[in-house]
């Protein structure tokens, strides 16, 4: 009887390891598991920071070589201004317009990526919107005289505290972007500036026009990098935009007629601090 107890008890006491070594064995295999998960996941981030350093340099770089190619530009600009002032009223006069237009685009081109590559960090000044309006004006519509019309309005106060150079560049995408949508058509392209309380001191920037405007389902994306619904063009126009805005505290959106058109409205608060971080 003592034998069969000291048996009994040994297979007891194997029973318990055994299934000891069964829930250690399953947890050895959960935990391997979740190293493998996790290795997998250090593998991703270190991909990721590395993606991440790769475009920082690339942002870096194309920063750079932005700032070389805006130098002799700016030259060919000038030339080209001087060109079209002593042929004005000629066909090579024309020509002359032609090639300082070209070079304004490819100068907001060039901008458009040097805000893209650093985020703005706007500097606040004293700033009028409608001047920035109608210097934007000067400088893309000459080419189109005749086939769009412009109608500007302005209710209020236009001065503001803001980045003045970013408040252009935004302005310039807009009215760009307008232009765009009514080009090979009698297009009308409206302008208006209100003053309104939302919250706090805001001026209040509409841009309408009456192109083909936009799909609803492609609505949500028109803000996205380097997304566009033209043949033409790299997509970083509006997004520069709402970058701009929102880098001043700001806000903007789209609306879309069904009958053709887009209008887009952009609020920015009447001042900002010295320097807002982007």
């Amino acid at each position: 009887m003592e034998g069969d107890s000291t048996l009994r008890t040994l297979n007891e006491a194997f029973e318990t390891f055994r299934k000891a070594s069964k829930s250690l064995e399953q947890r050895y295999r959960v935990l391997e598991k979740k190293i493998e998960r996790l290795n997998q996941e250090l593998s991703e981030k270190n991909r990721l920071m590395e993606r991440t350093r790769r475009l920082a340099a690339m942002g870096e770089m194309a920063a750079k070589i932005a700032h070389e190619i805006r130098n002799p530009l700016a030259s060919i600009e000038i030339f080209a201004s001087l060109l079209a002032r002593e042929l004005e009223g000629s066909d090579k006069g024309q020509l002359a317009i032609f090639i300082s237009k070209g070079v304004k685009r490819l100068d907001n081109l060039l901008t458009n990526m040097l805000v893209f590559a650093r985020a703005p960090r706007p500097v606040a000044a004293t700033v009028d919107i409608r001047e920035i309006i109608v210097e934007v004006l000067q400088t893309t519509t000459p080419s189109m005289a005749g086939q769009v019309s412009i109608r500007c309005h302005y209710s209020g106060d236009t001065v503001i505290v803001a980045d003045g150079s970013l408040i252009r560049q935004a302005v310039y995408n807009l009215l760009i972007n307008a232009l765009d949508s009514v080009r090979g058509k009698k297009g009308r392209v409206e302008i208006t500036t209100e003053r309104i309380m939302n919250g706090r001191d805001t001026l209040k920037l509409m841009v309408r026009d009456n192109g083909e405007g936009i799909p609803e389902d492609v609505m949500d994306r028109i803000f996205d990098p380097f997304f566009t619904t033209k043949q033409h063009g790299t997509g970083l126009g509006l997004c520069i935009v709402d970058s701009i805005v929102k880098s001043h505290g700001g806000r903007i959106w789209v609306e879309s007629d069904r009958a053709g058109g887009a209008t887009f409205w952009m609020e920015i608060p009447s001042s900002i601090d010295k320097e807002v971080k982007g």
